[in-house]
C-alpha cells in the first residue's frame, strides 16, 4: 500500500495522521468534534483528509487506505456507525460515504478501544500473547487480544464500565466525570475540573486523596478479576486519565499487589503497564489494521 489516511473520531476531537505504508507520519491534524449535525461532522474529517493531502502534494486516488476508530457501537463489515452517544452519528455509513471520495481505497472501521488496543498490542511486537487494554476517561472499557486477535463475543465484550462496584457501576466510581463530579461535591465548587482535584491529590489534600483512592481501589479489583479470568501477558492502562497521570498506573499497581498474596499470584502486579502510544494508540492501531488487512490480502493472492 501506499498512503494511508488513520483517524480518531472521538466525543471531544478527531484526529487524523497522513502516513506511509512503512509508518512514517507525514501529518497530523486535531480539530474540536462537531457534536450536533452528522453531515458537517463527516465534512469535519474530509476537510481534515483534505488539508493532509494537500499538504503532501497528493490527490485522493494517491489514498489507498483509510482506518477510522469510533466510540460506541460499530458494524465493523458494513462499515456503520451504529451508535455513539457522544457523536451525532447514528447509522452513519461511514465506509459508504468514504468511498464515494475514495474509491481506490481499502476502508477499514472499528471502535476506537479496540484500535488503540491493536496499536499497544503491535507496539510491543505481540503476535501469540494475550494482552487486556484499559481506557480510562470520560468513561471506562477495555478489549483483549488473544494470539492476534481479538475477542468481542457477540459484540459487548469489554463493556467493564457495567460491572458492579459495590452496589453501583464501575464507571460511576472510577470514571473521569464521575471523579469529577464527588471533588465538585466535596470542596463545594461547580467548577472544579479533574486536573485541579489531581494537582490537589499531588498536594495530598485528604478530600483529592479519598476520591482518587476510591477509584483506585475499584479498578484493582476489577483487574484483579481480570488477571485471575485470563492471565495475560500485560494489561495496558491507557486513556485520558492514565495518559495525562501515569503517576496512576503505579498507583494501581500497588493497589493490586493487596489483592495478590497467594504464592501463585504474587507479583503479577508488574504486568501492569502504562500506554507507549498514549494519545496516539487509536492512530497507531488503525494503522496496524491496514497493515493487517494488507497482509491477509496477500496470503490469499499467494494461493
Amino acid at each position: 500500500m501506499g498512503h494511508r489516511l488513520v483517524a480518531d473520531i472521538g466525543g471531544t476531537k478527531v484526529a487524523a495522521s497522513l502516513m506511509t505504508a512503512d509508518g512514517m507520519i507525514m501529518g497530523t491534524i486535531v480539530k474540536p468534534t462537531e457534536k450536533i449535525d452528522s453531515e458537517a461532522l463527516f465534512a469535519l474529517f474530509i476537510s481534515a483528509c483534505d488539508e493532509l493531502g494537500k499538504q503532501a502534494g497528493l490527490e485522493r486516488a494517491h489514498i489507498e487506505g483509510i482506518a477510522v476508530g469510533l466510540p460506541g457501537i460499530v458494524d465493523r463489515e458494513k462499515g456503520i456507525a451504529v451508535y455513539q452517544n457522544n457523536l451525532p452519528w447514528h447509522g452513519f455509513p461511514v465506509k459508504e460515504r468514504l468511498l464515494e471520495l475514495y474509491p481506490a481505497a481499502e476502508i477499514e472501521i472499528d471502535n476506537d478501544v479496540y484500535m488503540a488496543a491493536w496499536g499497544e498490542y503491535r507496539r510491543r511486537s505481540f503476535h501469540h500473547e494475550t494482552m487486556v487494554y484499559l481506557t480510562l476517561s470520560t468513561g471506562i472499557s477495555c478489549a483483549i487480544v488473544h494470539e492476534g486477535k481479538f475477542i468481542r463475543g457477540v459484540g459487548m465484550a469489554g463493556e467493564i464500565g457495567f460491572s458492579l462496584a459495590g452496589e453501583d457501576m464501575l464507571e460511576r466510581h472510577v470514571s473521569g466525570p464521575s471523579m469529577e463530579s464527588k471533588g465538585q461535591s466535596a470542596f463545594g465548587n461547580k467548577e472544579l475540573t479533574l486536573e485541579s482535584i489531581m494537582d490537589l491529590y499531588y498536594k495530598e489534600d485528604a478530600r483529592a486523596v479519598a476520591i482518587v483512592d476510591e477509584a483506585v481501589q475499584a479498578l484493582a479489583r476489577e483487574v484483579h478479576h481480570t488477571l485471575l479470568l485470563l492471565d495475560p501477558h500485560a494489561i495496558v492502562l491507557g486513556g485520558g486519565v492514565f495518559n495525562h497521570h501515569p503517576a496512576l498506573v503505579e498507583v494501581v499497581r500497588r493497589e493490586l499487589s493487596i489483592y495478590l498474596q497467594h504464592p501463585l499470584f504474587k507479583g503479577k502486579e508488574e504486568r501492569i503497564e502504562a500506554s507507549r502510544h498514549k494519545g496516539e494508540a487509536g492512530l497507531w492501531g488503525a494503522f496496524h489494521c491496514l497493515a493487517k488487512r494488507e497482509s491477509r490480502l496477500e496470503i490469499v493472492s499467494d494461493l
